[in-house]
């Protein structure tokens, strides 16, 4: 007999879905906006990165802190304080504030950011039932990729036509209407256990597995995200901004169905993903390497977006599945504050590695990470970090 599927396009998965999405926008068009603000009204390009850093430092932090409080006092309270703490230093921005108190409310900001997507996250996790956990994750995280693709763009045209200012007071209406959604959200009941205040609470071992191969993944982040574009002008090509249109469509069909070929093929449909996903990434790399054409860029923006896809939906769900709900909060602020620390670390590096060997170079180098990540995701031996076999979704895999 065939057995009723769960639904999953419910009303609430609707409105955390929609919650998320008010709040990446934000997200998405302050990285693309505060530091052309930064260069404009200090007067110097060194100072632009900081407004990013700045964040980044500030959400690996408080990533940690949130998952803790998450498990301890619920949901609602602490999604919900996280959506105030992120939308305070937004509504400051609107009196054009001088660019070292930006930047210092921009750290403020990070710690908001922090709390609220590790929240929205953990909610939207309770919300799609376990039978579904892998399409569920596959779009719920397209909140992720249609606001990567659209944020951007349409902020720098509105401080092209506008003002800041103006930026600014939108920006506070979404967070405003994000918060508005997340109060009509109804929280799934999940079992609090007390848990005494010392480091080991922060950190969920179970899901270190995922964290360690997504924070090896995310180094080779920036890459792409920071330096494709002044590759692309280094070779004489002026269409970059088409490789990040072909790698968000490509990522957008990838990962819902990389979580419906995790539901249906369980813990291996997850080890699949992650092989096919390792492979795209390197391909796409060797691609762009060797692009002097649109056509090569674009294949490689294409195959990269396939790989970003398959690879996040597929470790998102392995975090989930490793740990009962009262653990959740705390394993998903493992997995982001790893993936945020690889992000912010590959900046760095990668910056000198283009510096001293070039970018060419750069994306032949970028191979070696993902490898490497293969590598420790499928050697890992952990019984603490398989996915649990009470899980539907996954244990027909194992």
């Amino acid at each position: 007999m065939k057995t009723h599927k769960p639904t999953l396009f419910n009303l609430n998965f609707a409105l955390i879905w929609l919650s998320t999405f008010s709040l990446m926008l934000v997200f998405h068009s302050f990285n693309a906006t505060l530091p052309i603000y930064i260069e404009r009204f200090s007067g110097s390009v060194k100072y632009a990165g900081l407004a990013i850093s700045a964040l980044t430092v500030a959400s690996i932090t408080a990533r940690l802190a949130g998952g803790f409080l998450l498990d301890r006092y619920g949901r609602k309270l602490i999604f919900l304080g996280g959506i105030v703490l992120f939308l305070i230093p937004t509504v400051t921005f609107i009196w054009m504030l001088p660019v070292t108190v930006l930047i210092i409310l921009r750290f403020f900001q990070g710690l908001g950011w922090g709390i609220t997507h590790t929240a929205s996250n953990t909610v939207a996790m309770d919300i799609v039932p376990r039978e579904r956990v892998g399409e569920g994750m596959g779009f719920y995280t397209l909140s992720f990729t249609a606001s990567s693709a659209l944020a951007p763009a349409i902020a720098l045209w509105y401080i092209n036509h506008y003002s800041f200012k103006y930026l600014f007071i939108i920006a506070s209406c979404s967070i405003l209407l994000s918060m508005i959604i997340a109060l009509c959200i109804k929280y799934p009941s999940i079992e609090l256990k007390p848990t005494s205040l010392n480091f080991k609470e922060f950190i969920e071992i179970s899901a270190l597995r995922p964290a360690v191969t997504g924070f090896i993944v995310m180094f080779t982040n920036s890459v792409v995200m920071t330096y494709l574009p002044l590759f692309v002008t280094e070779i004489g090509l002026e269409s970059g901004g088409l490789f990040f249109t072909t790698m968000a469509i490509a990522n957008f069909f990838a990962r819902p169905i990389a979580g419906i070929t995790i539901d249906r093929l369980g813990l291996k449909g997850c080890y699949v993903s992650i092989l096919l996903a390792g492979s795209a990434l390197i391909t796409s790399f060797i691609i762009i390497s060797q692009a002097s054409i649109l056509p090569y860029l674009l294949i490689g923006g294409l195959i990269y977006g396939v790989g970003g896809g398959l690879i996040q939906s597929s470790l998102m769900v392995i975090v989930v599945e490793s740990v009962p709900a009262s653990q959740k909060g705390r394993a998903l602020a493992t997995y982001w504050a790893s993936v945020d620390l690889g992000v912010s670390v590959g900046s760095f590096f990668w910056g000198f590695i283009a510096y001293t060997y070039g970018y060419r170079l750069m994306y032949n180098f970028a191979v070696i990470p993902i490898m490497i990540a293969l590598l420790v995701f499928f050697t890992w031996r952990s019984k603490k970090a398989e996915p649990t076999p009470s899980s539907p979704s996954v244990a027909k895999g194992l």
